[in-house]
């Protein structure tokens, strides 16, 4: 019985390790636009505590690079991403009082896996989903002025660190066998402390060897 493990192990060994052997390796950079949605109501309003509750939809933008290793119907690989900071109005629901904000620049690691649904050397469609982790890289104390005058701090997150996730689609287009351009739409959950969710739209270029 062992015998025949062992062989059925050494066949699967065989069968992938050839499979990777013969994988192409694609290299890409992107560029991505994001949509934050919005996080909070006035349950989660506390006095002297949690003031400002509400953290409107904004945008922010980014960029990052990966590698994939890619086989028949599908590949996986590992990307990394960095998200600059951008601007979030927070709103007291007590007084209706508000305050702009700069969110936090962050950035991530994630494991990237996907299934190709049409593909030739030209073009090929996909799915794509992934999970990593994630910092938020200037996490400290910040001071503003609310609408009505009011200094307000803002406290960094309790915790620097989050899990994240993401499901999407896209489409890559080749002009070579080794230089082609991607676009790749993803939908992003943040396990934070309240937990947030984000639409990105991803540009770049491939090279594959």
């Amino acid at each position: 019985m062992r015998v025949k493990r062992i062989f059925f192990f050494a066949f699967l060994v065989f069968i992938f390790g050839q499979g990777f052997l013969q994988a192409r390796i694609t290299f890409y950079v992107f560029g991505c636009g994001n949509y934050v949605n919005s996080v909070g109501d006035e349950s989660d309003y506390e006095e002297g505590e949690n003031d400002f509750p509400i953290t409107s939809s904004h945008q922010t933008y980014g960029f990052g690079l990966g590698i994939v290793y890619n086989l028949k119907t599908v590949f996986v690989g590992l990307e990394a991403n960095y998200n600059l900071k951008g601007k979030a109005t927070l709103t007291d629901p007590s007084d209706g009082d508000t305050v702009e904000i700069d969110t936090l620049r962050n950035f991530a690691g994630l494991l990237n896996l996907g299934l190709i649904i049409i593909g030739n050397k030209r073009a090929r469609i996909f799915l794509n989903g992934g999970v990593g982790l994630g910092a938020f890289e200037d996490s400290k104390t910040r001071l503003y002025t609310s609408q009505l005058g009011y200094e307000t701090r803002i406290e960094p997150p309790e915790k620097k660190y989050f899990f994240t996730g993401f499901g999407g689609g896209g489409v890559e287009f080749y002009v070579s066998s080794a230089v082609g351009f991607l676009f790749n739409v993803r939908y992003f959950y943040f396990a934070l402390e309240k937990p947030q969710t984000m639409a990105a739209a991803l540009a770049g270029l491939i090279l594959s060897f």
